[in-house]
């Protein structure tokens, strides 16, 4: 795999949108959110939380680009991911605060949980060493598939087998742009993983 090619693949899954499949599985795979909400709420769930979660986090590293205090959009550098990762967790805060009042499902609410425990823990590890945030999202792909197993008709095992691939070659593609080792794209996964099975 060349530079290149990993750095699309990089792009390609990059966590904004890989937590919008995430919040697309949550309600397609859960009855009870897929037939328990009306369909007119279901966009409003997902449209607020991916804006508040992913949009304007991507649009403060953007300007934080442009002004040059950080190096990448990519946030290769360790520094440069602390800021962008307190304001994520801070939404993702401010997200259950607004739900609660809004007497959300708790399957929404844990499901914010799980994000903001994953982003929480990424941004207090990279205080030490730096953590893939890229298989952290893609591990709670996975938790939230093998969750979903349990509730939906559908076979899951074919959508974890996909997960687990991809999974794979976004590690590779990080290794081998020289953004993470190996330890740090594994224990993203695992970290990801857990938390997001656990908590559901």
């Amino acid at each position: 795999m060349s530079r290149k090619l990993s750095n699309l693949i990089s792009i390609i899954f990059h966590p904004i949108f890989v937590n919008f499949l995430n919040l697309w599985l949550l309600f397609t795979l859960f009855p009870a959110l897929h037939y328990g909400i009306p369909q007119r709420m279901q966009y409003f769930y997902i449209s607020f939380i991916f804006l508040a979660t992913s949009i304007i986090p991507l649009i403060m590293v953007i300007m934080m680009r442009f002004t040059g205090k950080v190096k990448s959009v990519l946030l290769t550098d360790k520094e440069d991911r602390k800021l962008p990762y307190l304001v994520t967790l801070i939404v993702y805060f401010f997200c259950y605060y607004y739900f609660t009042k809004l007497h959300t499902h708790p399957l929404i609410l844990s499901y914010l949980v799980s994000c903001a425990a994953i982003v929480g823990l990424v941004l207090s590890i990279n205080f030490f060493d730096k953590i893939s945030i890229h298989t952290a999202t893609l591990g709670a792909m996975a938790g939230l598939l093998a969750v979903a197993g349990k509730y939906t008709s559908l076979d899951i095992r074919y959508f974890l087998i996909l997960t687990f691939l991809v999974s794979g070659l976004v590690a590779s593609a990080r290794i081998i742009s020289n953004s993470h080792q190996n330890i740090q794209v594994y224990s993203g996964f695992l970290l990801g993983f857990l938390l997001m099975f656990f908590i559901l």
